[in-house]
């Protein structure tokens, strides 16, 4: 490729804010020096060129950094290139004018429906204060490869990359279905708080496994539920400030005692038993869906150390 040969496209131009996502150093067929970028969003991913030299761009630029870019669709012998006009920092107001999750890489999640999912359940909260919890959360360049990559088990349910993402989806989904059945005179915004609380319930094992679901050194030493609002704390000192029953509220269902537990308060609000339960039967389901996935769904079957049993179902006529 000579970049000398490629000519702009009229009309096509090329902006946005993107995280960087990769980098590599590279030399035109002349010699010019120059960076293929893979700059992503939630919606897509780009592989972009910036030319050595001809354009300003920022020292000590990071994996996963925001960038703010502009650039022009241009054509060359062989296929069309996005050369760069611009590359910067953003500045906060760039950021904060986003739409929630839009800074999550696409190109890291291994279940792209997934994020699909999360972003349009996500846009659609009506209550604004909650959106922007979750994108103080989520958005976070410490935790979101981990949220997006990671299983939600080693051995046992939603153990396949993305796992965690989908279960966590499920959790949200499954506590406003419980909701609707028991309390649809509920609130939207109980329901929507009942959401949330359902889609991170897990976010400490943001600090307890690595992007492969190996356990950290964290895990060796604290529990994942114990992180759970270590995890949300930026986005719970937010909520503080313009809705602070909220953020109690999501700190007593994240806390509160369940079955068995030695310590935390007894449920005081329907949410945090939705959450429970939830959680328990997503992680169920999916674990009796790997038990019978070699063999016929009829009988026993067992994954691990648990035993399941479906009986078999004669229609009549």
């Amino acid at each position: 490729m000579k970049l000398n040969d490629l000519r702009p496209l009229t009309q096509e131009t090329f902006k946005g804010t993107y995280r960087l996502t990769g980098r590599v150093a590279c030399f035109d067929d002349e010699g010019i020096p120059y960076l293929k970028l893979r700059l992503s969003s939630c919606a897509s991913d780009f592989v972009v060129l910036a030319v050595i030299g001809s354009i300003v761009i920022p020292e000590h630029l990071g994996h996963m950094d925001l960038v703010v870019v502009k650039g022009q669709v241009c054509v060359g012998a062989e296929e069309s290139e996005i050369l760069l006009t611009d590359i910067r920092r953003p500045l906060q107001a760039d950021v904060a004018g986003l739409p929630a999750l839009q800074t999550l890489p696409r190109t890291f999640c291994p279940k792209p429906e997934a994020l699909d999912q999360l972003v349009a359940a996500v846009r659609s909260l009506r209550s604004a204060p909650l959106q922007m919890f979750i994108k103080r959360v989520l958005e976070r360049r410490d935790r979101l490869e981990v949220f997006m990559k990671a299983p939600a088990s080693r051995n046992y349910h939603h153990s396949e990359p993305g796992g965690l993402l989908a279960h966590s989806l499920e959790v949200a989904k499954n506590v406003l279905v419980m909701t609707e059945a028991n309390e649809p005179e509920m609130p939207w915004e109980l329901q929507e708080l009942g959401f949330v609380a359902g889609l991170l319930h897990d976010i400490g094992k943001t600090y307890t496994h690595d992007t492969w679901g190996k356990p950290t050194a964290t895990a060796r030493l604290c529990d994942h539920a114990d992180l759970t609002l270590e995890a949300c704390a930026y986005g719970l000192a937010y909520l503080d400030r313009v809705d602070p029953d909220a953020a109690l509220a999501l700190r007593h269902i994240w806390t509160c005692a369940s079955p068995g537990a030695r310590y935390g308060a007894t449920p005081a609000m329907t949410l945090a038993r939705y959450v429970r339960d939830a959680d328990a039967q997503s992680a169920m389901a999916d674990n009796q869906r790997k038990a019978y996935r070699k063999r016929q769904p009829i009988g026993f079957g067992r994954l691990g150390n648990n035993t399941y049993w479906l009986p078999s179902i004669e229609a009549h006529g």
